[in-house]
Order: structure tokens, then C-alpha cells, then sequence
């Protein structure tokens, strides 16, 4: 049983209350005279109280419980009231306080005041008066000393007290019991009457927490409610455990209600009285109040909340505003409308009958809650617009109930006009001027004229045309509530007048003006307007074309080559290809040229197979590729074509580029002669064996040092068909050194005039033959002709070679500008070309450049600096290389996929977006190409760097046998 209901076990004993004084009275007096009297057992005695009001007596027990027990009333001589207490047979029980009281002084709250004296019955088989039961709870608060009132029959007989612990010493009074300070346990009274010895039951001492003062909390989760629902209210009472609570409340008296008793002691104590009335009715509506008593030391506390109950819900709606209101143009206003209901509401709002739509930027619509009943809902217009104008309902309603209400908005606008014109009568020479105008309030249209045109700039001219004039008509035409259309009409002008509209309303005025002109003089300027107008459209047509002409892109090489640079490197001087010289001993007879198939074709130019007839003495029929120009290319364009071959004899031959085999420069169009490249461009390539890729690497790999399927410890059991050359492996001159050992192009089978070539390997399709990768990517290592399919060691091979053949041109201070996986070719063994196919593309139709200005660039594989500063250098062709390492670890997907050139895409650029690793790519490929990135030029690495690293990454026995390295 928890400590709080014990104490209100003995609620009863404790609580009294305060007295209230009825008049100024001396105390009644008492006979005996005495404070105390011992009476034998068994005897009678009486008792006398005289007073000067009624007197009462107040006894240990009451008639019911003692019927020997006998008072009765008397008046003596003197006017004093009497009572008499009498008692036959004296018991033990009747031991205790007598007390004489006023009956006007006797209250519910206080205690009685009046003469007192107690009384012994000593008896020798009871020696403790007898207790009720709530008598041995001895409440303790907090460490205030307590009374255990085990009270003698006798005062003369000794009493010792002990608890668990022995012997109590504690004052002892016989009138009241143990007065002390005692810990919380059992306690027992022990005492000795003529040899024998008594004891009490045990008296059992809480403790409970009090306080000098009430903390008292009311709560009501809800003060309005509708018939049927229950009504919840509670009370709290803090750090308090000694306490009454009382509630008040209508219904009380019919006993509707439930209270309920919560004790919480974490982290403090709190007593919590929940009242419940269920299925409440209108009747219960009222004051609910909630009394807190602290039983001992009389403080009290109270607190009240106001219920009501509604038969059903209900709406109330309060607008701040008038069912008609005007706002100004762009003015921001609030329309507020207060809202009581229950229970709780929906609120909308209506525009025209259609509801707003709640994202609307310039018309918003807030709810707040003011009160538990009371809401406010606002509809703001940030900056009112022509179009707000309209009927606006707010619409309220619950479970119960349903209002709205209306207001009509008028948006303030200043007069405007909208069209003024005039229209011709034909040949009788009348004319009508129509002045259209809007606003809020409608505006008032005002006309006026001025008859000299060479004065209209001077106000004083105008004069205001009235009604009614003689060969003028004057009429006003409302459209709508805002638009109204003027009128003036001329019967007949013979001269050349202007006219004015003024259009005004209480905001504004705005006025136009109109000149009409006579018959006569109008078909005058009708011809010459004619003659201007198509002047003018001659001049802009040629305008035009001169634009387009100057605009249409043009044919360049991309490849530069550096003069010099300035000191602070962000200046650099480019040798113009037209001033280096031009050996004649690369000329080639065209009879010995038998033109084949286009392999591209461009905007400027194309390039096609061919088949060369002497051009080499170890080779006397070789396939070539033969660049040239459109019949219809300009005279820059030749120019530019010849640029490229004389900046490619400057540069010499390399394994890795495309290198020069001869050229036609006389007696006909340029031709320059290049190295034949079986497979095509790279892209191609790639796209072309994917499939056999994929089937070969159906996973991404995951160990670093065998991702080639190859194990760097076995090289012993590697072949590799090997190409050998001369020179390091550098390109001879093709025509001149007949020595060379060069890997051939697929040679014509039978001599013709114009060549019927075989189709390349290239365009086969990949072999479905299922091979282990350690045959397949062996056997396809710089293979012969007959190899099939790509290996992931294909693509660090690719990778390599382009490293090669950029530092090379590097070494030449050449400059390319659009290394990508377009402009690298692919020659049997695998070898790997570098070239400027920019001819034979059409770069205006390839998304892969971008129009700016009069080129077209390729923005995707172009360097910060090259795009924003237009710097182009080596170290902007290292990160293009970069970009071509995607392209060949992706297996020729497009830089940047999904994203468009716009300026989200230069701003990416800036603030240092960078593409995520290809699938195919390792992470020491990916970190190649993030170093290619870095946003600071020279801190890129330089082509002879980047193909060290890449040579390190290659398989040991591909290094042994490798014509590259």
C-alpha cells in the first residue's frame, strides 16, 4: 500500500478546521474546577459546564459507542446555560479529554475551542486506552517530531517504548503518548500493572513529504465540448503527500463524475487527481474547481477552470474587413478574418468559386490558432495585381457545420490606353479616331486637338474639343467595369491636324496623340514610304549576307607549333606554317595515285583510300590515305591545307602519328598522302568490340597486378608476336629509306587503275570463339592481322602509345588542340596513330563541337584555360589526354555523359567538376587522368612523365618484346 493512500487512511483523525468568532464571550467554565481527575472503575461521576451562550460537550467517545454516556441541558438563577455530562459505570474507555465549547463556535474546519479537563479510569486489566485502528498510523513529515499516543488508564503507571532497536527514549506525557522525533518503523508501548505486563500493538510511523505551502496545478485538455463527449480536467499536487482534494463541480451532486488518483515520484513527488465526466450534457456546463487541504499544518489551496458544452459544434465567423474593399496597384494588404468553432475547423479560400492554389507567390494564405476555440486566417496579397481583382470566399466548416463568407476586390489601377487609331472614311474624307483605354475606377476619356502641327509641341496649342461641335462627333463606349472605348469623328479633314486622347481616373491620367493627315497629302506619302521601305530591306538583306559569309566556319589545322613564349607563360608565339619551307622531294607523280572508297568527308574537305604505285622500292603497291580539299574550298582553305603539310614535314616521322608519305601540290588540287590506318579511328574501334571486351571481362577486376590476366612472375611461358624496327622503333622516311622494315598495309591482291579495295578486318564482326584470357590476350598483344577482339591490356597499350606520340610532338613544341579518340587511328599490329582528321568531319553537324563565334570547338575535351583564356599549350593537351583515357576506359563513351555545353556546364567546370572513374578503369588509371585534371596547368604532369607511369603499369614481357618502349 503505497505511502500516499495511508495517509489518507487517517484523513479522518487529522483534518479539522479554523474557528470562526462569533461574538466576544469569556471561555465556559467547568466544575470540578480541576485540569485533571482520577475516577475509580465502575464508579459514576458527573460533569458541569456552565457558558453564557448554549454550551456543548465534546467526549472520548461518542453515545453511540458508550451509551453510559448521558448529557442534558439546565438554565440556573443567574441566566447561564448548563450542561450536564453525566457517565454510570466509569470504564477504561472513558479516559480522556472532556471539553465544555460554545455550540456557534463548533465548525467543520477549525478545532473546538473551550474549558477542558481529562479524565483517568484507571483499570487494572487495561492499561493503554483503547485506539481505533487508524490511531497506531503515526504520520511523520518530514523531520518534525510526532506523537505516538499510547495513553494509561493510570498516570501513574510507567511506560517504556521500543522499536526494532531496543529501548526509545522519547518525553512521555499520559495525556498524549511518545512526543519526539522517530525514524519510520514499528513502534511498541510497553507497560507493568500490579506484576503484570501490557503491551500495545504497533504503532506504525511514515513518513510523508509536506509542505509549508501547496503547489497546485489545474489542467483541462479541453474547455468546450459537445454533448456525449467526456469531459477530462485534472489536478497536480507537488512535493506533497499529506493532502485532501476536494472537487466542485455541477454535477457533483448526482455523483456524475469519476476521480482518479495517479502517484509519481520520479524525479519529484506529484499526486495527480483526474476528474472524468463521461457522456457529458449542457447542464455540466460551469465551474470546475479543484480544493487542495494539507491535513496538519491547515494550508489550503484552490483553483478552478470554466467548462462548456455545446449541444453540437459550431462556427463563428468575424471578417475585419467590409463585404467590398479596394486595393491600389502593388499594394500589399491583409484581409483577416477570426474564426471561433468546435470542434476544430477546415478553413479554405476561394478565388471566382476556385480554389487557390497554395504555392502562389503574390496571393498567400496563412491558419494560425489564437485560442483553443479561437482561430485567424489571413489571405495577403504581396503586390496586388490587375488580375486579383475578384470574388473571395473564405470557407469554414467541421463535422457539425459549414459558413463561409464573401467579399468582392477591387484592384486600383491607373488610367492607361491601350490603342489609339484612326480609320478613314474613303472618298468623302471623314475620319474616326478610337481611343481605347482600361482602369479601376473606369476612366473619363477627354479629347483635344491642335490645328498647327508646327506649334504641337507648345501646351498653349491644345485646345480641349467639346461636345457638339459642327463636323465633329464625340461618343464614349464602356466595355467592361474597366474598359471604355472614346469616339471622335471628323465628317471631313482637309488639313493636317493632331489629335489627343486623354484617358484619367483618380490614380493617374495618360495621354497619346495621332495626326491625321488629308487625302490628298496621304497617297503622296504612301508612295514614298513604299520607296524607303524597300530600300532599307535591300540594305539589311545585304547586311545579312555578308555576316553569314563572314560567320560560316572556316578550314584550320589544329596542330600549332611554339615559337616562343613570354616570361610570365601566358603569352605564346606560334610559328606561321606558311613562312616554313617546303621539300620538293615529298612531291609524288598523281598518275602513280589510284584513287579509292571515301573514308570521311567534312564540311571542308575529305579523305579517301588509295592505292600508290612506286612509292616505296620495297613496297611497289601501297595502300595509302589520301587527304584533300572540296572543288569548292576558298582560297584560306587551300592555304590552311597546305599549312598542315609543311608543319608535318617539320615535325618528321614518329611511330605514333600519322606520318607523311608524300604529297601532290602541283597541276592540280593538294593532295597530301598519309599512312594508311587499317581499323579506323579509335571511337570506332571501341564501340565496334565492345561486346568481345565484355565478354572477355565480365567483371571489373579486382587485383591491381593481374588485371590483364597476366601473372608478372610467369613471364617465362609469354610469346608475343613482335614487329621490328629500325631506329629505335622511330618512323624512317618511307620513300627514301627502302631499308625499313615496315608492318605493311594490306596491299591490293590484283593491279588497277582505281582500286577496289577489301573491306578491313575492322568491320567484322568480334569472334564469338570462347578463348581463356591468358590465350586470347597473349595471342592478340601486337598481333598480325588475324587477331580478333580487345583486352583490358589493349587499352593500357592504346594509352601508351598516345603518351608516346604526344611526347613526341611535345618534343617538337607542337601544339595539338583536339587530342581525342576521333583524331587517333588504329593501324595493323594495334599500333596506334595520332592525326587532325578535322577535315573529313563535319564538325557544324558533330555534337561534339561547339559553335563560338566563326569555329566550332571542342569544348567536352578542352582544358579550363583553353575555353575561358583561349591558352592553348602542351600541358592543355595533357588534360585532353586525360579525357581520352575515359574515352578508351569507358570503350568510346562520350566525355561528360548526359550533360549539354550550357553554362551550367562551364560553371561545373570552374568550381573543379571532375568525371568519375570509367568502369574499366583501374584506380591507378582513374588517378592518371585526375592528375591530367588538376585545375593548375603546371601542375600536370608532362607527356614524357605521364608515359613512364603508364610504362610501369605495363606487363614485364610486354616490355621485353614491345617495338614501343
Amino acid at each position: 500500500m503505497g505511502t500516499s493512500l495511508l495517509a489518507f487512511l487517517i484523513l479522518g483523525s487529522l483534518l479539522t478546521g479554523p474557528s470562526r468568532v462569533f461574538c466576544q464571550l469569556s471561555l465556559p467554565s467547568i466544575l470540578p474546577n480541576e485540569n485533571e481527575k482520577v475516577v475509580q472503575l465502575n464508579s459514576s461521576f458527573s460533569l458541569r459546564c456552565f457558558g453564557e451562550s448554549e454550551v456543548s460537550w465534546q467526549y472520548p467517545m461518542s453515545e453511540e459507542e458508550n451509551p453510559n454516556v448521558e448529557i442534558r441541558n439546565e438554565e440556573n438563577n443567574s441566566g447561564l446555560f448548563v450542561a450536564v455530562l453525566e457517565v454510570v459505570s466509569a470504564a477504561a474507555a472513558h479516559t480522556g479529554l472532556y471539553t465544555c465549547y460554545y455550540n456557534h463556535t463548533q465548525t467543520e474546519e477549525t478545532d473546538i475551542e473551550g474549558r477542558r479537563i481529562y479524565i483517568y479510569v484507571p483499570d487494572p486489566d487495561v492499561a493503554f486506552v483503547p485506539l481505533g485502528m487508524t490511531d497506531y498510523l503515526v504520520i511523520v513529515e518530514d523531520d518534525d517530531s510526532a506523537i505516538i499516543p499510547c495513553r494509561t488508564t493510570d498516570p501513574e503507571t510507567p511506560v517504556t517504548l521500543r522499536s526494532n532497536d531496543g529501548v526509545v527514549h522519547a518525553s512521555y506525557d499520559s495525556r498524549q503518548g511518545f512526543n519526539g522525533t522517530f525514524s519510520v518503523g514499528p513502534y511498541i508501548c510497553e507497560a507493568t500493572v500490579r506484576g503484570k505486563k501490557f503491551q500495545t500493538i504497533p504503532f506504525n510511523v511514515y513518513a510523508l513529504k509536506a509542505t509549508s505551502e501547496l503547489d497546485l496545478e489545474m489542467e483541462a485538455l479541453k474547455t468546450v465540448y459537445k454533448s456525449g463527449e467526456t469531459i477530462v480536467v485534472t489536478c497536480a499536487v507537488f512535493n506533497n503527500e499529506v493532502v485532501d482534494l476536494q472537487w466542485t463541480y455541477p454535477g457533483e451532486v448526482k455523483g456524475k463524475g469519476i476521480t482518479m488518483l495517479e502517484e509519481i515520484k520520479v524525479p519529484s513527488i506529484k499526486l495527480v487527481y483526474t476528474l472524468r465526466v463521461p457522456e457529458a450534457t449542457v447542464k455540466d456546463s460551469g465551474d470546475y474547481e479543484c480544493a487542495a487541504r494539507q491535513a496538519t499544518k491547515e494550508v489550503k489551496e484552490m483553483k478552478k477552470v470554466t467548462i462548456s458544452v455545446h449541444e453540437k459544434g459550431f462556427i463563428e465567423i468575424k471578417p475585419n474587413f467590409s463585404p467590398l474593399e479596394a486595393v491600389d496597384l502593388h499594394e500589399v494588404k491583409h484581409f483577416v478574418v477570426d474564426v471561433q468553432a468546435y470542434p476544430p475547423p477546415r478553413i479554405s479560400w476561394l478565388k471566382d468559386n476556385l480554389t487557390l492554389i497554395e504555392n502562389l507567390t503574390e496571393i498567400t494564405t496563412d491558419i494560425e490558432k489564437i485560442q483553443e476555440i479561437r482561430y485567424r486566417s489571413k489571405l495577403k496579397l504581396i503586390r496586388a495585381k490587375e488580375e486579383d481583382s475578384g470574388h473571395y470566399t473564405i470557407v469554414v466548416q467541421n463535422e457539425d457545420d459549414v459558413k463561409s463568407y464573401t467579399f468582392e476586390l477591387l484592384t486600383q489601377v491607373p488610367s492607361s490606353i491601350l490603342d489609339l487609331v484612326d480609320d478613314h472614311h474613303g472618298s468623302t474624307g471623314g475620319q474616326t479616331v478610337r481611343c481605347t483605354a482600361e482602369g479601376t475606377p473606369l476612366p473619363d476619356i477627354e479629347w483635344m486637338i491642335c490645328k498647327d502641327i508646327k506649334k504641337c509641341n507648345n501646351e498653349t496649342s491644345w485646345a480641349i474639343l467639346a461636345n457638339n461641335i459642327s463636323n465633329i462627333i464625340t461618343e464614349v463606349h464602356p466595355r467592361d467595369r474597366s474598359t471604355v472605348e472614346g469616339r471622335v469623328t471628323f465628317t471631313r479633314v482637309e488639313e493636317t491636324i493632331a489629335v489627343r486622347c486623354l484617358a484619367k481616373n483618380l490614380l493617374g491620367a495618360e495621354s497619346r496623340e495621332l495626326k491625321l493627315v488629308a487625302p490628298t497629302l496621304r497617297s503622296e506619302l504612301t508612295v514614298a514610304a513604299a520607296v524607303l521601305v524597300l530600300l532599307v530591306i535591300v540594305i539589311i538583306s545585304l547586311i545579312v549576307l555578308v555576316v553569314i559569309w563572314k560567320q560560316k566556319p572556316r578550314y584550320e589545322i589544329r596542330w600549332r607549333v611554339i615559337e616562343s613564349i613570354s616570361p610570365d607563360g601566358h603569352e605564346y608565339i606560334y610559328v606561321d606554317p606558311m613562312q616554313l619551307p617546303y621539300d620538293s622531294r615529298w612531291e609524288f607523280p598523281r598518275d602513280g595515285l589510284v584513287l579509292g572508297r571515301i573514308l570521311g568527308s567534312g564540311a571542308f574537305g575529305k579523305v579517301v583510300e588509295g592505292t600508290a604505285y612506286g612509292l616505296s622500292r620495297s613496297q611497289p603497291v601501297m595502300k595509302v590515305a589520301v587527304k584533300m580539299l572540296k572543288p569548292t574550298a576558298r582560297s584560306s582553305e587551300k592555304q590552311a591545307l597546305m599549312s598542315e603539310l609543311k608543319i608535318m614535314t617539320h615535325l618528321g616521322p614518329h611511330l605514333n602519328i600519322v606520318n607523311l608519305l608524300g604529297a601532290c601540290t602541283k597541276s592540280g588540287p593538294i593532295y597530301i598522302i598519309t599512312e594508311y590506318c587499317f581499323y579506323g579511328d579509335l571511337v570506332n574501334y571501341l564501340h565496334k568490340n565492345r561486346d568481345s571486351f565484355l565478354s572477355r571481362h565480365p567483371e571489373k577486376p579486382k587485383k591491381e597486378l593481374d588485371i590483364f590476366g597476366l601473372n608478372p612472375a610467369d613471364d617465362s611461358t609469354r610469346s608475343y608476336v613482335i614487329l621490328s624496327f629500325e631506329n629505335n622503333g622511330d618512323y624512317m622516311d618511307m620513300k627514301q629509306a627502302d631499308a625499313t622494315q615496315y608492318v605493311p598495309m594490306l596491299e591490293r591482291k590484283e593491279a588497277a587503275k582505281y582500286s577496289d579495295i577489301q573491306r578491313s578486318l575492322y568491320d567484322r564482326p568480334a569472334s564469338s570463339k570462347k578463348k581463356s584470357v591468358l590465350d586470347s590476350e597473349v595471342k592478340n598483344l601486337l598481333s598480325d592481322d588475324n587477331s580478333e577482339g580487345l583486352t583490358l591490356l589493349d587499352l593500357l597499350s592504346f594509352t601508351y602509345q598516345v603518351a608516346r606520340g604526344m611526347e613526341f610532338l611535345a618534343s617538337k613544341n607542337c601544339v595539338h588542340r583536339d587530342l581525342a579518340a576521333r583524331n587517333v587511328l588504329l593501324a595493323q599490329g594495334k599500333i596506334v596513330k595520332i592525326c587532325d582528321f578535322g577535315l573529313a568531319r563535319d564538325i557544324m553537324h558533330d555534337s561534339n563541337y561547339v559553335s563560338k563565334g566563326s569555329t566550332f570547338l571542342p569544348v567536352k575535351w578542352m582544358a579550363p584555360e583553353s575555353i575561358f583564356d583561349n591558352l592553348y599549350t602542351t600541358l592543355s593537351d595533357v588534360w585532353s589526354y586525360g579525357i581520352l583515357l575515359w574515352e578508351i576506359f569507358s570503350l568510346g563513351g562520350t566525355p561528360y555523359p548526359g550533360m549539354m555545353v550550357d553554362s551550367t556546364f562551364y560553371n561545373k567546370i570552374k568550381s573543379g567538376y571532375r568525371m568519375a572513374k570509367p568502369d574499366h578503369a583501374t584506380s591507378e588509371v582513374y588517378e592518371i587522368m585526375v592528375k591530367c585534371w588538376h585545375s593548375e596547368p603546371e601542375k600536370r604532369p608532362s607527356f614524357y612523365h605521364l608515359s613512364e607511369i603508364v610504362e610501369n603499369l605495363l606487363p614485364g614481357q610486354y616490355k621485353k618484346g614491345s617495338p614501343f618502349l
